[in-house]
């Protein structure tokens, strides 16, 4: 939201009272058997397209198309699928999808990345020469996931690889905590970088963790 000229990077509005996630359940599906060896009544003979020649018609018949709100593959939250982020020394690995500016009462705020990392797409490119590609994700929700639940504990010399069309190597050099309405932490810069973001402390959501990553192979 535009407030005295700032841009507020609101990324968990909607999660302000929400706890942690409870963990999903499932229930073990029992398959049962068909025995292998048939009696010998049973037995009848194989059918193939070399010894029946109705069925030479019917071999590489395409499969239908899918249905018209099936959700594509390569997608996820509605959103295609543009890479993935990895973060090796605190487990993370999860797909990156494009995210943009909506507008809210007299402002904007950003839209939020559906159990995936957002990419803000009017920074950088990742692995670029130059500027800074922002990322963010939730830290927990109800409804969107918890992508980045774990990025409080990444620490400064650890790797994060980007992967959008090629995979760029990124070493984090910096980590702070920030209010809402530090948006120059998006702001473009000369080095090539790499800015992660989330929601602090988790279940409040007032501060947002900063994790800055420097470019060392793009």
């Amino acid at each position: 939201t535009l407030k005295g000229g700032l841009l507020v990077f609101d990324l968990h509005e909607r999660e302000r009272n929400v706890g942690k996630l409870a963990a999903n359940t499932g229930r073990a599906l029992e398959v049962h058997g068909i025995p292998a060896v048939p009696s010998p009544e049973a037995v009848v003979p194989t059918v193939t397209a070399a010894t029946d020649p109705a069925l030479q018609g019917l071999i590489n018949i395409p499969l239908p198309p899918p249905p018209n709100d099936a959700v594509p593959e390569g997608s996820v939250g509605g959103r295609a699928i543009i890479g993935r982020v990895r973060m090796e020394s605190i487990a993370v690995d999860a797909p990156i999808v494009k995210i943009g500016l909506m507008r809210k009462g007299d402002g904007y705020v950003w839209q939020t990345a559906d159990r995936a990392v957002g990419f803000h797409e009017d920074s950088a490119i990742p692995g670029g020469s130059t500027g800074n590609a922002v990322f963010s994700g939730h830290i927990s929700s109800i409804n969107e996931g918890d992508v980045f639940r774990r990025l409080p504990q990444i620490a400064v010399g650890d790797t994060i690889r980007v992967t959008v069309e090629k995979t760029s190597t990124y070493r984090v050099s910096d980590k702070l905590v920030v209010s809402p309405q530090d948006s120059w932490v998006m702001n473009q810069t000369a080095a090539p970088i790499a800015t992660f973001i989330t929601c602090v402390p988790d279940g409040v959501y007032s501060h947002r963790l900063i994790v800055v990553a420097d470019l060392v192979k793009g």
